[in-house]
């Protein structure tokens, strides 16, 4: 599916809750000013004392596309939680969403290997960084450095691997073998719940074959590389897929949430039980 333009009540009372997806809106509009000292203040965020940190909240660390006020409760809502569910949340960053599962008492494991793909995107963030905001916001999560298929976790463990708008970032060679790693980690009856850009600057939609953040990945390569079961998600908006169609898309754009040229696919896949 395509995050559709009109947003469920329920996540506006999340996303306000959690004050995502940019942090307290005193926070986010004043490093996103003119006034003087904001750009100041955004560099050095993590220094910051501990209740301002707590105050501007866990998603105000990180830019993020305001596509994430669909996505983040969409990953929170898809599937069942429940408090001691262990789960792994892949490309984390600074992303808040990481910590709002472990307050909720999920069992998260964190993986990044912090690494910049591109020199004209602001992602840096270091591992000292990480713990500042996870002391903040309740300690609870472990962090991995490295890449998920080097993160030697354990098979069949887990409830529950999240992945927001970050396989899209990854070179396309490794993700035959990233697929593969979350089927392996996923135990039966586990769900890998994902959102994946669908970038209309570039190919199918125009002759680019990638932008600064990325390309269109085949989202029906992804899921038969993983060989996991498609549960929620419609062919028809997902590229890669027969039923795909770029102009469909196109023509249908009213209905969709579209940020700086930029939709949102949702994705579920689920671990058969045997």
């Amino acid at each position: 599916m395509l995050a559709p333009k009109i947003i469920p009540s329920k996540f506006f009372i999340w996303n306000q809750k959690y004050k995502a997806p940019v942090g307290a809106s005193w926070w986010y509009q004043y490093t996103n000013s003119k006034i003087t000292g904001n750009n100041f203040a955004w560099r050095n965020r993590y220094n910051l004392p501990g209740e301002l940190i707590k105050q501007i909240g866990p998603f105000g660390f990180q830019m993020n596309s305001l596509t994430r006020i669909f996505e983040y409760p969409w990953c929170f809502f898809v599937t069942p939680l429940e408090p001691g569910m262990r789960v792994v949340e892949v490309g984390t960053g600074a992303s808040g969403f990481q910590f709002v599962l472990a307050q909720c008492g999920l069992d998260v494991t964190s993986v990044d290997p912090l690494i910049n793909p591109s020199e004209k995107v602001d992602w840096i963030f270091t591992i000292e960084q990480f713990h500042k905001l996870n002391n903040v916001f309740g300690g609870k999560v472990k962090f991995i450095q490295d890449f998920l298929q080097n993160a030697k976790l354990k098979s069949n463990y887990y409830d529950r691997i999240f992945s927001i708008s970050a396989i899209e970032h990854i070179p396309s060679e490794e993700l035959p073998s990233l697929a593969k790693e979350i089927e392996r980690l996923i135990k039966p009856g586990g769900c890998f719940i994902a959102t994946i850009d669908l970038f209309l600057d570039c190919y199918p939609f125009t002759s680019k074959p990638s932008n600064k953040y990325g390309s269109n990945i085949s989202i029906s390569s992804l899921v038969a590389h993983s060989g996991l079961k498609l549960k929620i998600g419609n062919p028809g908006e997902l590229y890669g897929y027969s039923e795909f169609e770029p102009d469909n898309i196109r023509q249908r754009l009213d209905e969709f949430l579209v940020i700086d040229n930029v939709l949102t696919q949702c994705i579920v896949l689920e671990k058969t039980v045997y």
